[in-house]
């Protein structure tokens, strides 16, 4: 028999929850954690600041459909990974935070650091949970794990007073479970499948809408054969994009405003009606379109807006099903539809072509995403972090794969992008990792270039530098004028200065010619960049375009 502490009963269940790396800022509750995982050969990266590592875990998430771990100290610790947690919650990222805690003998007493801390995490996660006996450990940590990975995913918080992590245990006391987690893939109600089918057998003008729910359901190849077969267009948001490659004949983008206006039918595969899509309400959706849904959480089926069919199921499963169920040459009857739907692709690409090749100095924010999208390749990883500038390089950059783009999420949390970036290159050490960050976005996490320069993980963050809170001070400025705008204006900072100083390398780029070989040289090296790009901050403005975060 092994005797075992607290603390190496945390890294057995990581390491048999197939769990590679854990993200952490050091603190004196948490030390037995790092002896275990040390022990059991898990990767632990430190980081800057603890929502920096709990952004790290969100992303470890989304990419490895698996748990993230991040492991904070008491007090401060948790509180400073709220955020991160409460971005993950909303993006259905199944991330696992462990926080230390007090020992159980000082409950009470004003011990350092000491806080009800189950408590303020339980609204933002599917559960919380603080281990009683060092004995605990493996099966509260599986417990919270199944929680997460079921059903709809999300985050869960496990708090282990630091006494139990020091407590040595006889291993048969306190044996790590296995198979705890089952995840078969549900099928649709055969009932509602049928009905779907007929509606969309009947639509002259289908849509379909693909969300994340697509992504983490591992559904992108069922989502290509139903489209095949009902040859309807398709869009995608959030985490589903890329799950049809850019070159595909039934991926749209542009038109996505015209295409929902106008349809008749539309099938929403794992998104939530919520304001990305107009809450599924007119003028977004046409008034009199019957709406279908897909998700695995039942809750989302008719939230803002009445169904004609809502569907509980892996939507992997429910397209297959539907597949089936579909008459032969549908695609055939709707391309007069999707020719309308193509001719409107086309005339917005070409309104964005126009602004892309704009020469102007300083650079324009179109310009500099076509810049960037010229040196996205399939196996590059890229992560948006940002307001407006990110809003741009989203309608110009062509994904080609599921999991090739990752941005905050429906809670549009910024600060997120170096966290992501550091995930994606551990996890894909052989691809290349883009960060496109807003100068406000990084000033939030920025201090994390250098962790990335610490742990040897080369990336390239391109910094769209417009010198403010574009998506907020765009607005401001038409609602109350120039005299009455404060809080919403930056300086033209020195990212690319302040990677030199962190051991990364950096360039400041003011023209547009320059953005090209910037990148081509950043991103085929073995070092963290920054590319500071400096933009007009009144060219998004000019465009019409304004966004407000609301």
């Amino acid at each position: 028999m092994a005797d075992f502490t607290g603390g190496e009963l945390v890294a057995r269940v990581l390491k048999q929850a197939g769990v590679s790396h854990v993200f952490t800022l050091c603190g004196g509750h948490i030390l037995p954690i790092y002896d275990g995982c040390v022990k059991d050969g898990i990767g632990v990266i430190d980081v800057r600041h603890e929502q920096a590592a709990a952004h790290a875990a969100d992303a470890y998430a989304r990419l490895t459909r698996n748990v993230g771990v991040a492991i904070v100290t008491a007090g401060p610790g948790v509180t400073d990974a709220v955020t991160g947690v409460a971005n993950a919650y909303a993006a259905r990222s199944p991330l696992l935070l462990i926080g230390g805690a007090a020992p159980l003998g000082l409950r009470g007493l004003g011990a350092l650091q000491e806080m009800e801390q189950v408590a303020l995490l339980r609204p933002i996660t599917k559960g919380a949970w603080s281990v009683a006996e060092t004995r605990q450990i493996p099966e509260v940590l599986t417990t919270a794990i199944r929680v997460a990975l079921s059903g709809r995913p999300g985050p869960v918080f496990v708090e282990i007073p630091v006494d139990l992590l020091l407590t040595t245990i006889e291993d048969r006391l306190a044996p790590v479970p296995t198979d705890y987690v089952h995840r078969t893939p549900a099928a649709g109600d055969p009932v509602a499948i049928e009905r779907l089918a007929e509606l969309l057998a009947g639509a002259e003008r289908p849509v379909v809408m693909a969300g994340g729910g697509v992504y983490w359901d591992d559904a992108a190849a069922a989502l290509a054969t139903f489209a095949q077969a009902a040859g309807a267009p398709v869009f995608m948001n959030g985490a589903g994009r890329g799950c049809l490659p850019a070159d595909h004949p039934l991926a749209f983008a542009q038109a996505r405003a015209f295409a929902l206006g106008q349809a008749d039918v539309v099938l929403v595969l794992g998104a939530p009606l919520d304001f990305r899509l107009g809450y599924g309400r007119p003028p977004t959706f046409a008034e009199n379109a019957r709406v279908c849904m897909v998700d695995c959480d039942p809750v989302e089926l008719g939230r803002n807006r009445p169904l004609a069919v809502g569907i509980a199921g892996h939507i992997g499963r429910v397209l297959d099903q539907l597949t089936a169920a579909l008459p032969r040459g549908l695609a055939a009857r709707v391309a007069d539809w999707r020719s309308r739907v193509t001719a409107s692709e086309r005339e917005a690409r070409q309104r964005l072509d126009a602004q892309c090749a704009s020469d102007d100095i300083p650079v324009s924010h179109y310009r500099w995403a076509a810049e960037i999208a010229r040196h996205v390749t399939p196996d590059t990883i890229v992560v948006g972090d940002g307001g407006d500038v990110v809003g741009c390089a989203s309608k110009i950059v062509r994904l080609h794969r599921p999991g090739q783009w990752l941005d905050p999420g429906p809670f549009g949390c910024l600060g997120v992008g170096p966290s992501f970036a550091i995930a994606a290159k551990l996890l894909h050490p052989d691809r290349r990792v883009l960060l496109i960050a807003g100068d406000g976005a990084l000033g939030f996490n920025g201090m994390e270039l250098e962790t990335a320069v610490r742990f040897k993980l080369p990336m390239t963050c391109i910094v769209g530098n417009d010198g403010g809170w574009g998506q907020i001070r765009n607005p401001q400025l038409s609602f109350f004028g120039e005299e009455r705008a404060v809080a919403t204006s930056l300086p033209t900072t020195r990212f690319d200065l302040m990677a030199e100083a962190l051991g990364g390398r950096g360039v400041l780029i003011r023209e547009p010619k320059g953005i090209g070989p910037a990148l081509e040289r950043a991103l085929n090296s073995e070092d963290v960049w920054c590319i500071n790009v400096v933009l007009d901050p009144a060219a998004y403005r000019r465009t019409g375009q304004i966004s407000m975060a609301i």
